[in-house]
């Protein structure tokens, strides 16, 4: 991944951010994955979903 495309993200991730929805230190990893191919969107949800939730 080219800086580049890593400013956009992080630029991505914040305007998420702004916008009120959290955005974790998984999020972004989880992002990177997707954006490297080294998974699937169906699998990442799926991964997501597995997750325990955290209560707020």
């Amino acid at each position: 991944m080219s800086e580049q495309e890593y400013n956009i993200l992080r630029s991505s991730l914040a305007s998420t951010y702004m916008e009120g929805f959290p955005v974790t230190g998984q999020t972004e990893t989880d992002c990177l994955r997707l954006l490297r191919g080294e998974i699937s969107v169906a699998d990442l949800v799926k991964e997501i979903c597995a997750r325990p939730s955290k209560a707020v």
